[in-house]
This record gives structure tokens, C-alpha cells and sequence, in this order.
């Protein structure tokens, strides 16, 4: 016999098992393994669901607002890099794996991933619209935030033109009170240098003059003499051209009442005492007299009294009651004079 050579060693790692035949003369496939890009694609395209929407779920999370349209813009980038991404690994050949079968499921689930990227392709729209909502809603609120702010300072205004408006209504009253007051003064006057009593009038003056201290003052000076009247400045003049001769004659006549006197008195009755001129030098009560009755020519009744201030005894006691007349005269002038002047002051006095 001979003897037959070694056999070749047969790699066991290289040959592939012959599939059995079935009684209708057919291979039956393989079944195939899970889709490798099926479990890849699903996390990704949940994780991608979940960054869409996002804007969506935000607020029921108790999430923080997003960056607005930056943030959107960004998932659109992404969403296009995955896309591309999937189509890369749907173009890729799957290795053949021996014994495998395609599985239906899978198909099934690509389709209802394209179907929810469709989707997520679609939601961009809702951030741009919440977007939109919430800038709407913000300038409601600064709107409303204005408002308010306005209608505090409205406030503010109407109460100072109600302060203001009170101020010109107690302006306006002090001046009508002024006015009135004014015209009473007035009226005072008239009575006064008519000589008529003026009791009325005077009244009238202080219950216009409120609580003015100044006119108060002024009106109680010619309050003694209200009810009788006052001497009026012609009247004052010509008392005084019929009582200087006797203040001449006052002087001549000696002091004590006797035989002398009444003798002396006789005799300057039959003769005509001349009036010396305006200019006369000398405390004599014959220049006194002279200087006093220019001093009432000229109108100037305060120069009159003056003059009359150092008169002897017996002439001085002849026209003590001229010069009471005379300076009650001058008292209520000046009386009258501040009286004007307050009602003037209080007529146009500024707020």
C-alpha cells in the first residue's frame, strides 16, 4: 500500500457553514441583528425632541427664560448638523452578518424618527412665537409701568394746583378786602376834613382792618374825637386871625384881676392892634402871633402850632384851646396818612 500524503490543515476560522436545504430547494436568510444605525439615531433624535421643545416644557419645569432667538437659532444648527449626520449613517452598508434577517421593526421605527425630525423641523416657529408673546407682553408692562408713573405725577400736580388755587383764593379775598378798605379809609377822610362826625366810618376802618396791628393803632388815635368831629383846617385858620388880637392883648394886660387890668382892657378895646409882618424876630407874643398866622397862610397848621409853643402865660392861656383843636387836627392826618398807606400796601401785596 502506499502511502498518501499529509493533508493540508484546514483554517476552521475561513469556511462558512453551508445553510441547510429546506424541502422547496431554498436557502432560508439569516435573521438580521438590531440596526446599529436605529441605535444610534434614537437617543439622538430624543435628545433633539427634547432641546426643540423646549420653550414648550420650560415653564411647567420652573426653568429659567432662554436667550430668545440666539437660542433658537443654535437648536436650528444643531438639528441641521444631525440631520446630516443621519443621513451619513443611513448611506453607510451595514456588514453582512451570517444567519441575520432584515427586521421589519426597525424600518418601522426609522420612519416614526423621520416622521418626529419632520416635526421637530416644524417647531421652530412656536419659540419665535412665544418670542414674540413675551416681547408684546413686555411692552404692555413698561406701558403700564409709565402709566402709573404718570399718574403719580398727575397726582403730585393736582395737589399743587389745588394748593395753588387756594392760595389765589385768599389772595384774591385780602385784596377785595384791601380794596374795601381802601374805600373806607376813604370815606374817613372825607368825613374828617368836613368836620362831620365820623364814628361810622371809623368802625367801618377797623373791621376791614382785621387783626392789622398798624390800623388798629391808627384809627384808636381819632377814636376820642369821632363822635364830635374834628375842626377843619380853613375853620383852624380863621379861628385864628379872630383870636390873635386878643393874645396881643393878653400879653399888654397884667396878670393879676384888679381895677389895673380891667382899665387896661378898656383902653386896647379903642385902639386896633397891628399885626406885625410874617417875618418878625423876637419871643414877644405880638411875633409869635405874626410868625403863626404866615405859617397857617401858607397852609402849614404844624408850623402854626409850633410857633405857638413858647407863648407866654396870659397868651398861651388864650390859645390853649385853639392849639388842643389844632393839634387834633394834625393827629388825625398823620392818623389818616398811615391808615392810606397800609390799605395801599395791603391792596397790592403779592401771594
Amino acid at each position: 500500500m502506499t502511502q498518501q500524503p499529509d493533508s493540508e490543515p484546514v483554517d476552521t476560522a475561513t469556511v462558512e457553514p453551508v445553510p441547510a436545504a429546506t424541502g422547496t430547494g431554498t436557502a432560508e436568510p439569516p435573521s438580521r441583528p438590531p440596526s446599529r444605525f436605529g441605535m444610534v439615531a434614537v437617543p439622538i433624535l430624543l435628545a433633539l425632541a427634547a432641546a426643540a421643545t423646549f420653550p414648550l416644557w420650560r415653564d411647567q419645569a420652573g426653568l429659567p427664560a432662554p436667550g430668545g432667538g440666539v437660542e433658537t437659532e443654535s437648536l436650528r444648527t444643531e438639528l441641521s448638523a444631525v440631520t446630516r449626520r443621519l443621513a451619513q449613517l443611513e448611506a453607510r452598508p451595514e456588514p453582512a452578518v451570517s444567519g441575520s434577517a432584515p427586521a421589519p421593526a426597525d424600518d418601522s421605527r426609522l420612519a416614526a424618527l423621520e416622521q418626529a425630525m419632520r416635526g421637530l423641523q416644524a417647531q421652530p416657529a412656536a419659540p419665535a412665537t412665544l418670542a414674540a408673546d413675551v416681547d408684546s407682553i413686555s411692552k404692555q408692562l413698561a406701558e403700564m409701568r409709565k402709566t402709573a408713573a404718570d399718574s403719580a405725577t398727575m397726582l403730585r400736580l393736582v395737589d399743587r394746583l389745588d394748593q395753588v388755587e387756594a392760595s389765589l383764593r385768599d389772595l384774591q379775598a385780602r385784596r377785595s378786602s384791601a380794596a374795601a378798605l381802601l374805600l373806607a379809609v376813604g370815606q374817613l377822610r372825607e368825613a374828617v376834613n368836613a368836620g362831620r362826625a365820623f364814628d361810622a366810618e371809623l368802625r367801618a376802618v377797623k373791621v376791614l382792618a382785621g387783626d392789622e396791628a398798624a390800623l388798629a393803632g391808627a384809627a384808636d388815635a381819632i377814636a376820642e374825637r369821632a363822635e364830635a368831629g374834628l375842626a377843619t383846617r380853613p375853620a383852624l385858620t380863621a379861628r385864628f386871625d379872630a383870636l390873635a388880637p386878643r393874645l396881643i392883648r393878653a400879653e399888654i394886660l397884667p396878670d393879676e384881676d384888679g381895677w389895673q387890668r380891667r382899665v387896661m382892657d378898656r383902653l386896647l378895646n379903642l385902639v386896633t392892634v397891628r399885626r406885625e409882618d410874617g417875618n418878625a424876630a423876637g419871643e414877644s407874643a405880638a411875633a409869635q402871633v405874626a410868625r403863626a398866622q404866615a405859617a397857617l397862610g401858607r397852609g402849614d397848621l404844624a408850623a402854626a402850632v409850633s410857633e405857638l409853643g413858647s407863648l407866654p402865660p396870659g397868651p398861651a392861656a388864650q390859645a390853649s384851646s385853639w392849639l388842643a383843636e389844632a393839634k387834633a387836627r394834625l393827629a388825625a392826618d398823620k392818623a389818616l396818612s398811615e391808615m392810606a398807606a397800609q390799605a395801599v400796601a395791603l391792596a397790592g401785596a403779592r401771594p
